[in-house]
């Protein structure tokens, strides 16, 4: 085993993790500096030491095998546990040139992005974030492998380390709408113009119902669903631009409803809360540069939480 490590090139495990996370030859191959056949020959040097294909073509994306989801944590710790060695202690975020990864999905990062951005933009100009679409996902293993750095999302979601995790607030469902729609009178909507009007609904990746339409399915009814979407930004213009409401978590209206001059309204029956929060791994716990990213994202959410 002592003679297998020796003779073993490290940077293969760095390069396994990149493809792991990139799903792509040539993407992997830019964020190593190296060519797209150098990044092949690397997959397949790695394909020999493990005698397994690891990734495999679908579409335009490489998707790791089974053997490369059960290899993608232990070597995604290694990793870590070597960067942690490395780590230069003193980090200065005004001069850092660092990438941080967020796990978000659409309405999450509604509400963080663009505030973030700013703060970065004045106080670290050289620090850059990547947004990693974890809909529909296991978010665990984004946090495991390393894909990403940070979650920002449903508090169900990534209640997987209790003490990586910080709850933060509760968001209520709401009806966007253009302004004068003909259903609405002084600012409220009864159930039965709910159900008359036609309806346009974001689904995050892998859901297929929401709490609006399971409390309706209670009372035995169900509204008229005539465009359902698979991202947020849509969505406030095909509501500007016709009499189809929206229902959306107030954080996201307040963020997207007044650049596009739209209205709010309460919906008619009441739904359980969304439970925001955000998780990390705990490897990262003491991280000088993660605890710095904490602070940011906590402090940003903590500002618009005053404005939800």
């Amino acid at each position: 085993m002592e003679h297998e490590l020796k003779n073993f090139d490290l940077n293969l495990l760095l390069a396994f993790e990149t493809l792991f996370i990139e799903r792509g030859v040539t993407r992997a191959g830019n964020i190593l500096g190296i060519t797209q056949a150098a990044m092949s020959n690397t997959l397949r040097r790695l394909r020999t030491i493990f005698n397994d294909p690891l990734f495999v073509k679908d579409g335009h994306r490489m998707e790791p095998t089974a053997l490369a989801l059960e290899l993608s944590a232990p070597i995604s710790a290694a990793l870590w546990e070597m960067r942690q060695i490395l780590e230069v202690e003193d980090f200065d975020p005004k001069t850092s040139h660092s990438v941080f990864r967020l796990g978000v999905v659409d309405y999450s990062s509604a509400i963080l992005v663009p505030p973030l951005l700013q703060r970065l933009r004045n106080q670290s100009p050289n620090i850059s974030i990547e947004l990693v679409d974890i809909g529909g996902e296991d978010e665990e293993r984004f946090l495991e492998s390393g894909e990403v750095d940070l979650i920002f999302s449903r508090f169900q979601g990534v209640a997987i380390h209790k003490d990586s995790l910080k709850r933060l607030f509760e968001m209520r469902y709401i009806c966007i709408h253009r302004p004068n729609h003909p259903l609405v009178a002084d600012g409220k909507i009864t159930l039965e113009a709910f159900l008359q009007a036609g309806h346009v609904h974001y689904y995050p990746k892998g859901m297929i119902t929401t709490v609006v339409d399971e409390a309706l399915k209670q009372l035995g009814k169900s509204r008229r669903i005539e465009a359902r979407l698979f991202s947020l930004s849509l969505l406030p213009f095909i509501v500007q631009g016709s009499d189809l409401l929206a229902i959306v978590p107030d954080g996201v209206a307040h963020v997207i409803a007044h650049p596009m001059n739209l209205s709010m309204v309460p919906i008619p029956l009441p739904t359980p809360p969304l439970r925001m929060a955000v998780a990390w791994h705990p490897r990262t716990e003491n991280s000088m540069q993660h605890i710095w990213l904490r602070q940011q994202v906590l402090s940003v959410l903590e500002n618009q939480k005053q404005t939800l």
